[in-house]
């Protein structure tokens, strides 16, 4: 089990793209799938503007050491989030693999409320914000895929967490975050893909050791 390297590591970042609509109108042209092994519905391609890795290393301030293109990897996949109609769904609270990747979220579709951000979460009986181990399963004297297994059934249920962090949702922000933190959508919005809560997701390799925190 990789422990995360830096667990309190937030970047949030404002116009994110030069020209934001354009990419919001690439994700509405999108074809959007729903896979059988997960839930949410996302784009079957990816998209990456020209010089977006470059951005992110200089957004991040780390060196980025693995750029996937490949869909299933979901490093550049548009997803959409609705609260309504038949593709509703309740954000659950997850963490990403592998846990030392950065993820990174772009919201794209304007004007949707501020609730509709991210949120970093704690589960409150093991009092962890990322992923358990081996080591505290046993301190709860349970086998660690039986506590695993705990964990994705209260995924759901927002009782079982206390929301640790929040960052509202604002049209081109840029979110960045470990791929391990358990984290969600705060809330998904509207009942069709031009109503709806629509993001891209980046998922990144990096070499934390490069990681310089920036003042600007």
């Amino acid at each position: 089990m990789n422990i995360l390297q830096y667990p309190g590591f937030l970047i949030v970042k404002d116009n994110f793209y030069t020209q934001p609509m354009e990419v919001y109108e690439k994700a509405l042209q999108a074809d959007f799938y729903e896979p059988g092994h997960v839930t949410g519905f996302r784009s079957r391609a990816v998209y990456h503007e020209k010089g977006v890795k470059a951005k992110l290393e200089k957004l991040l301030g780390i060196r980025i050491t693995r750029w996937d293109t490949d869909p299933l990897e979901e490093n550049g996949v548009f997803y959409q989030g609705l609260s309504k109609g038949k593709k509703k769904e309740l954000p659950g609270v997850h963490s990403d693999e592998p846990y030392n990747d950065i993820t990174v979220v772009v919201y794209l579709t304007p004007g949707i409320p501020l609730d509709c951000g991210t949120s970093l979460w704690m589960h409150k009986q093991t009092g962890r914000t990322d992923p358990v181990t081996p080591a505290v399963a046993r301190r709860f004297r349970m086998k660690f895929q039986d506590l695993k297994n705990q964990l994705e059934y209260e995924s759901r249920d927002r009782s079982k967490w206390i929301e640790i962090d929040r960052i509202g949702y604002r049209f081109n922000r840029m979110v960045a975050y470990p791929s391990g933190i358990f984290h969600s959508a705060t809330n998904h919005y509207g009942g069709s893909l031009k109503t709806g809560r629509i993001y891209q997701t980046f998922r990144i390799g990096v070499n934390w050791e490069t990681f310089r925190m920036r003042n600007d």
